[in-house]
């Protein structure tokens, strides 16, 4: 990847400075006003050897955690723990639980084609709301998106557990894909469209078992409010922990008028002292009736590293190859994101992303620097 010139250092510290300055600001706000239920990243189950159930009222990952994940979330994460918050925070009552969720980022980008920006953005607002009547079995969910933008109901579903560990649902929801990222600009999340960004509705049988988890999953297939036509979104997942390490693959089919896409992807996750490491692939392939078929590959190497309590380093490799019957037309991303807990409820983040694509795309290659408050509850 060819160098990125900076032709007007003046013009980019100008933008810069005062950035930094007000960032530096929010942040003194945020960590002294503000308590809001963090996505938590699939390497904190990898290291702990542990179901994205163990800490998530979704058993598939992400959003409003139950008692188990509130209690590690306050407690084990952060440096120190707050005296203003509790592990119970967002407990309303035995039966109704809420929390919420909010990144707020400061970043500067510049790429190939002499594009340049300097902009404060709200990343993601979520409120999450759980209705579990007492001996019932029955889970009513709700995520919905409050900002940016207009408000988007990412997930309604209920659930119904039978005796054991076993579920289904049904109503709108994520399905269950692959690593559950929170980096939803990850190739192997954006590039297979299985990401926090894009739910379905559909229904999902969840078998749990104490080291297995298998997931069956039929949904429109359209990410629409009802479907298009008269075909489905077939799937299924599977995980297995070892001591130490787990393994998982994904099989999905997708049949529409237009075309079909199988989609085919393993995973896995390693520790190793102190580091955590995962990683992805996927083979993505679309039977296309108006023109040639296409068969796309994406993966993704991520280390993480617990420098020590309340600190994560965090180095992540990406590849995508749009189309494997042209040579040489692939992508690449490399990453490196220091995360700080200094609280309970509290993240900073700060990040660089260096991506090189083909020399067709300028602004494809380019760099990317980001910093990130992230408050919870």
């Amino acid at each position: 990847m060819k160098s990125l010139s900076k032709p007007n250092n003046s013009v980019a510290e100008l933008l810069l400075a005062p950035l930094m300055l007000l960032y530096t600001i929010f942040l003194v706000v945020a960590l002294m006003t503000t308590s809001f239920e963090a996505s938590a990243e699939p390497y904190l189950a990898v290291k702990n050897n542990l179901k994205c159930s163990a800490c998530h009222v979704n058993p598939i990952g992400g959003g409003l955690r139950n008692s188990f994940g509130n209690i590690y979330g306050h407690t084990q994460l952060p440096v120190d723990v707050s005296d203003f918050t509790s592990a119970e925070i967002g407990k309303i009552t035995d039966f109704v639980s809420v929390g919420g969720n909010l990144r707020y980022n400061g970043q500067f980008s510049e790429d190939d084609a002499d594009q340049d920006s300097a902009t404060f953005r709200v990343d993601s607002a979520q409120v999450y709301v759980a209705i579990t009547p007492k001996d019932s079995g029955l889970t009513l969910y709700l995520d919905q998106q409050i900002a940016p933008g207009a408000a988007v109901n990412r997930e309604a579903y209920i659930q119904y557990q039978f005796s054991g560990q076993h579920y289904i649902k049904a109503g709108k929801m994520y399905v269950p894909y692959g690593l559950r990222l929170e980096d939803d600009t990850a190739f192997v999340r954006q590039v297979t469209g299985f990401n926090f960004d894009s739910s379905d509705n559909g229904i999902e049988l969840g078998l749990e078992y104490n080291q297995a988890t298998v997931n069956l999953f039929v949904t429109n297939g359209t990410s629409s409010v009802s479907n298009n036509d008269d075909k489905f979104l077939y799937g299924i997942k599977a995980e297995k922990l070892f001591s130490g390490f787990r393994l998982g693959g994904t099989a999905v089919i997708n049949t529409a008028d237009e075309n079909e896409e199988r989609l085919w992807n393993l995973y896995g996750g390693a520790v190793f002292g102190d580091f955590t490491f995962l990683t992805e692939i996927n083979l993505i392939q679309t039977e296309q009736n108006s023109g040639p078929d296409l068969e796309e590959f994406v993966g993704l190497a991520e280390v993480n590293y617990q420098w020590r309590k309340g600190w994560n380093f965090k180095l992540t490799g990406e590849y995508y190859d749009p189309d494997r019957s042209f040579p040489n037309n692939h992508e690449t991303r490399y990453s490196f994101i220091v995360e700080y807990a200094p609280v309970s409820n509290i993240q900073l983040r700060a990040g660089l992303r260096s991506s090189e694509g083909i020399p067709q795309q300028p602004n494809r290659t380019g760099e990317l620097f980001f910093l990130q408050s992230h408050v919870y509850f």
